[in-house]
This record gives structure tokens, sequence and C-alpha cells, in this order.
């Protein structure tokens, strides 16, 4: 059928239902529609894990009680054990005091991203996790001596600090 603009509206749809009524073409199989509406289907996006990047840090700086400290000319010391670790461009100021029958390790995590981050402290025999704050600090409470295992754990980034000699 060839449609030309001189056709009027009435004409048109006259011919429109005449074709609709005589039409005797055969439907899709089933299996053929439904496999052609899948091809179109919004899919829900399924969230996919990140690489995450696993990052060792460095002791950069350990100040101890009753250590000389090379440099320091005070004979002065602090009851707090402070370290700094270096782990890429993140920074890890950790604090070891004695406190409440234990021992209280604190922190913060200098760089992005990290609010709201995992925090474990672990090994062999126990496991402590908590979040960091917005400013990313932490806290554990009531540590008994032993060496842990420090793991922070970003989105994207998860840090490890071995061997933290606790006591």
């Amino acid at each position: 059928m060839i449609l030309t603009g001189k056709m009027n509206n009435e004409d048109l749809h006259n011919k429109i239902v005449t074709l609709m009524q005589t039409d005797d073409s055969a439907d899709a199989p089933a299996d053929a529609i439904m496999w052609s509406k899948n091809l179109f289907r919004a899919r829900a996006a399924e969230p996919k894990k990140s690489l995450v990047q696993q990052v060792l840090a460095v002791l950069q700086i350990d100040l101890a009680p009753n250590k000389a400290v090379f440099g320091e000319r005070s004979a002065i010391s602090a009851p707090v054990r402070q370290m700094l670790f270096t782990a890429g461009d993140c920074r890890i100021d950790l604090r070891i005091i004695e406190a409440n029958k234990g021992f209280k390790v604190s922190g913060q995590i200098l760089g992005e991203d990290f609010a709201g981050a995992e925090v474990k402290l672990f090994n062999e025999n126990k496991n402590f996790t908590v979040k960091s704050g917005e400013l990313s600090e932490f806290s554990f409470e009531k540590i008994s001596k032993g060496k842990y295992t420090l793991s922070l754990i970003s989105k994207d980034k998860e840090i490890i600090i071995e061997n933290i000699e606790i006591g």
C-alpha cells in the first residue's frame, strides 16, 4: 500500500482498519518473544567488588616510654608509646598506653577515605573490630599484652600493620 499526501484522514483510517481485520500473519513463538524481551530488559546492577589495594605499613617513628630517642636532649619521657607508620600516601598515628587492667590502643589515619573504615586489631587468640570516626580516629580498650596485627579497611584500600608489640 502506498500512502500519499493526497489521501484524507478518513480514507487512511479505513485502510488501516481493513488491513488489521484481514491480517492473517502468525504470532512469533512464545520463547522467541521472551528471548527478544530479555534482550532489552534493564538488569539490576550487581555491585562489583572492586580490587582492594593492600598496603603494608612501614614504621617511621617509635617513641616508647623510658627509652632514649636519637637526637632527643631531654630525659623526660611520656607514659604513652607513640608510633607513626607510612603506607603509600597515608600515615597512621598509633598510641598505646597502659589503662584499665590492660592497654588502650588508639590512633588516627591521616589520609583520604578512611572515615567510617573498618579497623581490626587481632592476633591468633583475640579479634577486636571497630569503625573509625568522622576524623578517621579509632580506639580499642582492655587489650592484653602480646603481638598484634592492625588492619585498616576502606572502600578500595587495606592497610596492614604487622607485629605490633603491646606491653
